[in-house]
């Protein structure tokens, strides 16, 4: 069955279509991916996720504890682990990573609900935009503007949680530029003592200052995998300790292989590059702007 939108057009049959992937890559703040084919076994991964069904089809989430979620619009804490059962539906998987503003509206999640299923009428007016991005046919600027706008209407359905305290978020940009600093370090560059690093990180993150580090090896992996380096030199540059260490890692995160989703056969690339990789961008609350990070 062809299923309708909201405003009763017919949507396009998923199944119509060359079965290929998009990834919109916005620098270490989030990312875009689409799939009509998705399925795993369980994953982990840092960043929050918001899960829509383009189709309204509904897909199916079961965490660890066995608890199973049939839905078409979802989201997911960090680090929460679950399966993906999401055949013939045109899912968008929304990744918030941790540096970004939006993060703190899913970091409660990672608590003993883990995930919390959404209203999906709440998005029907970004069914267009879903589309477009799910066939391949946007870009990186379309994919911004869901980003924003979705997390946006996440938030009104979701609990009310406080904004990030700015210090938090100038913290985590730091070590975004710079892994390697430590407490002390990190202290002296905001004006704030090392207890506070300490405990305001753990607090607005959910995690320690050194879980984000390791959390920083792994993204470099966003950096390195869409190139021409083989698999084995992006393992080593991203300090891993072979390939298949990072296969098996990559595995755990996504559900699929690296070998897999830089394969241009499967997955189409959107990213934005520079000298030094990845240009790094920031969402505003306001969906209607994004800006380059300071």
């Amino acid at each position: 069955m062809n299923p309708s939108s909201a405003h009763g057009a017919r949507l396009p049959d998923v199944r119509s279509r060359p079965p290929k992937d998009n990834a919109y890559v916005f620098g270490y703040h989030g990312f875009v991916y689409t799939s009509q084919r998705a399925a795993s076994a369980e994953t982990v991964r840092h960043p929050g996720v918001l899960l829509l069904s383009a189709d309204r089809v509904p897909f199916e989430v079961t965490l660890r504890d066995g608890r199973t979620y049939r839905t078409n619009a979802l989201a997911v804490g960090p680090r929460v682990a679950r399966r993906l059962m999401a055949h013939d539906v045109a899912l968008i998987s929304i990744n918030v990573l941790p540096s970004s503003a939006w993060f703190h509206v899913l970091r409660p999640l990672r608590g003993p609900h883990g995930v919390a299923p959404l209203d999906r009428e709440g998005f029907a007016h970004l069914d267009e935009l879903l589309w477009q991005l799910h066939t391949g046919h946007g870009d990186l600027e379309a994919a911004a503007t869901l980003f924003a706008e979705a997390m946006a209407e996440a938030r009104r359905q979701l609990p009310p949680v406080p904004e990030p305290d700015p210090l938090a978020l100038a913290m985590v940009r730091r070590l975004d530029a710079d892994p390697h600093l430590s407490v002390d370090d990190l202290a002296a560059a905001i004006g704030q003592t090392a207890q506070w690093v300490t405990r305001t990180f753990a607090s607005a993150l959910d995690m320690s200052m050194r879980d984000y580090q390791n959390w920083l090896k792994q993204r470099r992996v966003f950096d390195l995998l869409y190139t021409r380096r083989s698999l084995t030199e992006v393992a080593f540059d991203a300090g891993f300790g072979d390939s298949p260490q990072f296969s098996r890692t990559f595995q755990r995160w996504y559900g699929q292989s690296p070998s897999y989703s830089r394969n241009p056969k499967h997955v189409r690339i959107f990213m934005h590059r520079d000298s030094e990789g990845l240009q790094p961008l920031c969402f505003r609350h306001d969906a209607s702007t994004t800006n380059r990070a300071p």
